[in-house]
């Protein structure tokens, strides 16, 4: 039961984001739509009502001058030719398959409430809402040129009933339980602080994919999807091997890792023995799998991963006494920012134009009026 719930909860994280924009074509790199760009939530992190307020005093020794100007600092950046902050923007809910119109600035919020831990250090809230809301107005800017039509019109999709990609206002005081008057003021206050920004390049708002830890090193786009972005490659990431959960085994009866291999993959043939199914695996400079063969076939990593139902494609697959066991480091497709590793460096002083500069190489922070 265990197995089939995870699953699900993967699968509908891949459906918030089937619509995803087309990567860039970035020096004659093919350019096509991925699965997910953000997988947000699969990485996400969750918390209940149960969990401790934060303490308000843990800050680094950076953050008290990082908050004193925000506006002034804000007010330097380049402005950007993309659209104006009072433009509504629409979402399809998959939970009630209607369109709902809301304000950028809600959306932000609502997004950050759904992805991002409120207990994060403030600067890693700012840099999640910048990546929010850069990815909502690139989803808008494919949507205008290549409508998916089971989007009905929308940018992105939603889904209210399972907390994916947004929450209300309402949800987000369920979530947070007794500690709703800390968590939802420290947020909003960090999302409003960055309202008017987002990353660009070439002009064009950035796919600011995101996930919730690596495995030391992010992933290049490249190796996940079939398109590309200069943005979007390896960098290290040390503080996500201190995020809990950091390394998890995952164990599986060969019959049920054999029935869904060959769910999978239609006419496979696996060799009697199971200790020989996987084989020459290759892996990617930041250890996460790209290729594997099983039997005579020869697989991408994240369709395994998905069917799996595991963390990330950054494992160890070993087998024993009739089971095989997947030793997974990291959590999510691995494209992108940490949000953890943000956390962690906004722990150690760094801002959040720091961080988006760290994981979104080349990117520009701009406004937008």
């Amino acid at each position: 039961m265990k197995y089939y719930l995870f699953l699900f909860g993967l699968l509908a994280a891949v459906m918030v984001l089937l619509p995803l924009l087309s990567l860039p074509k970035q020096s004659g790199e093919v350019s096509a739509p991925p699965a997910s760009s953000s997988e947000q939530p699969a990485p996400r992190a969750r918390i209940s009502s149960g969990s401790q307020a934060p303490d308000q005093s843990e800050k680094s020794p950076a953050s008290s001058q990082q908050e004193e100007q925000p506006a002034k600092e804000a007010a330097a950046l380049p402005i950007s030719r993309v659209e104006a902050l009072s433009e509504p923007v629409k979402l399809f809910d998959s939970a009630t398959g209607r369109v709902v119109t809301m304000s950028q600035q809600e959306y932000v919020l609502g997004a950050v409430c759904s992805e991002m831990p409120p207990q994060f250090h403030p600067e890693a809230l700012k840099a999640q809402a910048v990546a929010a809301h850069s990815y909502l107005l690139r989803c808008k800017e494919q949507e205008s040129r290549a409508p998916t039509e089971r989007l009905r019109g929308a940018y992105l999709e939603i889904n209210t009933e399972n907390r994916e990609g947004y929450v209300s206002e309402a949800t987000a005081r369920e979530m947070y339980g007794d500690h709703f008057d800390v968590y939802y003021p420290a947020v909003k206050e960090a999302v409003q602080q960055v309202e008017n920004q987002i990353l660009v390049y070439d002009d064009e708002p950035i796919v600011a994919a995101y996930h919730s830890m690596s495995g030391g090193m992010t992933e290049a786009a490249s190796n996940v999807w079939t398109g590309s972005a200069d943005y979007l490659v390896p960098v290290s990431s040390p503080g996500d091997r201190l995020a809990p959960d950091y390394e998890t085994t995952e164990t599986f009866p060969a019959d049920q890792v054999a029935s869904v291999l060959k769910t999978l993959y239609p006419g496979i043939e696996l060799p009697q023995d199971p200790s020989g199914w996987f084989t020459d695996i290759t892996r990617s400079d930041s250890g996460y799998i790209t290729e594997i063969q099983i039997g005579e076939t020869t697989v991408a990593g994240q369709p395994l991963r998905m069917a799996l139902g595991l963390r990330s494609t950054n494992a160890k697959i070993s087998y024993q006494d009739g089971s095989f066991s997947f030793t997974v480091t990291g959590y999510g497709h691995g494209v992108g920012m940490s949000q953890y590793g943000a956390d962690y460096m906004a722990r150690q002083g760094s801002d959040y134009r720091e961080i988006l500069a760290h994981y979104y190489q080349g990117a520009e922070l701009v406004r937008i009026k």
